[in-house]
């Protein structure tokens, strides 16, 4: 039995106000922010556009539209559903997909997660949407080619950027929150951007009512989610009853917010640029007073992907409080923002007492979390927001970075042999004792060490680990706690993790940059020397 097809084909011949209207849509947010874009050359392939489909009546008109666009717009087209298990009857959703995407011939990739997957404590709703945008990003990631960006596209309309912009107001965000979604931006999952990966909202300039009229236009169904009328979820409650009261005073409510949103957004463009300007100073590891920080940066969450991926970003202090409220408070969100942080998460009052703590105080210390995995480390006339695992300031000497440590522990370092870590090569060599000049011993650098070849086991390169001790040279074998020493010789508590010592089975015998053990020192009876030092790599 021939089965009966669902709705009218997206490339049959329409000429309605409403297909008009949309299209015309598409085109102008296609113009506008660059998405879908036509092939560079003749023959060229053109964009690759998966899209989030639900099911519901947004999703089903944004994947008809763009179905009956592909071949105009050259687009490689692939639908996208994520069964969340959530509902019983959340299959029966995932079937209408595939007959939609079968009946206008578009591919489709879907996954269901066991039931009861997202339960368990949390907002239910943020965990779904969470795991829904990490499905996309996958399907994305796993069509990219060539270095081109993929853009995966969902269905949000002019009424969820109303409903968007409320809820910010009651949260009390700033003028990023203010501006509502944006019509492009990077795809952000657990705060990273996925790099090549871009998220498009098409549909943002249409509201409901208009994609009711194109559904009915063309005859096609939708899947509607019992969900969307609990009105325990602050959105819903929005939607249900706040809005129409509002549209009791304004019947135009909608494209009033949307309109402040889109005035909102530029303002925060503007502000940017302003704040990058204000921070062209010059800091104390060279460069701009943020770290490749604003440059690039424009329009909070829309571009942050320019700058997000970085490690840490580094300010000049005095510079710093040089700046009005405005643009202190801008500037840190920036730096959240360079760090993929995503701008929900980095609140008026995060942003407010860190920027009280650099106004008030001036001492050096830290790590201190800020945000998340995102940490504070001040310093000499500078601070840093750095992520935990990175250092929050250019090291310019040997430094065991967390990507190191994690891979290697301790590394054995064979006599002679080298061992190289990012930036720098330990060299160690087996010297005749008398191949020693003759006051060697004052000329060696900071970043070099003579030990009895006699007096050394096996060798190892690791980094400072809890409860460990080093007796020092010259102490006669007495020693103190290896964090001790490091705060004696005044390293800083963010360094101390990765700095570089050797170590012969257990015991410390060189910290790198200061003194060897006692027990490794030559002596009379000392016929070979070992001789270790660093240099950096070419």
């Amino acid at each position: 039995m021939q089965r009966e097809r669902l709705g009218s084909r997206p490339e049959e011949e329409v000429d309605t106000a409403i297909d008009r209207r949309l299209q015309a849509l598409l085109l102008q947010t296609r113009a506008s922010h660059g998405i879908f874009a036509a092939p560079a050359r003749k023959g060229g392939s053109g964009a690759t556009v998966v899209v989030g489909v639900s099911g519901g009546a947004d999703s089903v008109t944004l994947l008809h539209l763009l179905a009956g666009l592909r071949e105009a717009w050259s687009i490689d087209l692939v639908a996208a559903h994520l069964d969340h298990g959530l509902r019983v009857e959340s299959g029966d959703d995932a079937a209408f997909v595939a007959e939609i995407s079968q009946d206008w011939e578009v591919p489709l990739e879907s996954a269901a997660l066991p039931r009861g997957a997202l339960a368990g404590g949390g907002n239910l709703e943020a965990a779904a949407r969470r795991a829904r945008y990490r499905f996309l990003a996958e399907i994305a990631a796993g069509r990219r080619a060539d270095g081109k960006t993929v853009e995966v596209a969902v269905a949000h309309t002019a009424n969820d950027q109303a409903e968007t912009v409320l809820m910010n107001l009651i949260r009390g965000s700033g003028l990023d929150g203010l501006a509502g979604m944006r019509a492009a931006r990077p795809l952000f999952v657990d705060d990273r951007p996925v790099p090549g990966v871009q998220l498009v909202r098409p549909l943002l300039g249409a509201t409901r009512d208009e994609i009711l009229q194109y559904l009915a236009r063309h005859r096609l169904p939708w899947r509607e989610d019992p969900s969307n009328r609990d009105r325990s979820l602050v959105r819903n409650r929005l939607r249900h009853e706040i809005l129409p009261q509002l549209e009791a005073i304004n019947p135009r409510v909608v494209a009033s917010l949307c309109r402040t949103a889109t005035l909102l957004a530029a303002e925060a463009e503007r502000s940017d640029r302003h704040t990058r300007a204000a921070m062209t100073v010059s800091r104390r590891d060279g460069g701009s007073a943020l770290e490749r920080e604003l440059r690039g940066f424009d329009g909070g969450s829309r571009t942050a992907g320019h700058c997000a991926g970085s490690d840490r970003q580094v300010f000049d202090l005095a510079a710093f409080r040089g700046l009005t409220v405005a643009e202190q408070r801008s500037a840190l969100r920036a730096g959240g923002l360079c760090l993929g942080l995503v701008s929900a998460g980095i609140n008026f009052d995060a942003v407010e007492r860190l920027r009280r703590t650099l106004l008030e105080e001036s001492s050096v210390g830290g790590p201190f979390t800020w945000v998340a995995d995102v940490m504070l480390t001040r310093a000499a006339g500078c601070f840093s927001l750095h992520r935990a695992v990175a250092a929050p300031f250019a090291v310019d000497h040997p430094y065991l970075d967390s990507e190191w440590r994690s891979r290697h522990g301790g590394r054995r370092l064979h006599i002679p042999g080298e061992i190289a870590v990012p930036g720098w090569t330990l060299h160690c060599e087996l010297l005749k004792r008398g191949a020693l000049r003759q006051g060697w011993s004052a000329r060696l650098s900071q970043w070099e060490a003579y030990m009895g070849a006699e007096r050394v086991g096996q060798l190892a390169l690791a980094a400072p680990q809890p409860g460990q001790r080093f007796a020092q040279l010259g102490l006669g074998g007495h020693g103190k706690r290896l964090s001790d020493y490091l705060t004696d010789r005044k390293v800083p508590r963010w360094l101390r993790s990765g700095w570089p010592i050797l170590v012969d089975g257990t015991e410390v015998v060189w910290v790198g940059g200061h003194q060897i053990a006692d027990r490794v020192r030559i002596d009379e009876n000392s016929r070979e020397v070992i001789h270790l030092y660093w240099r950096e790599s070419s």
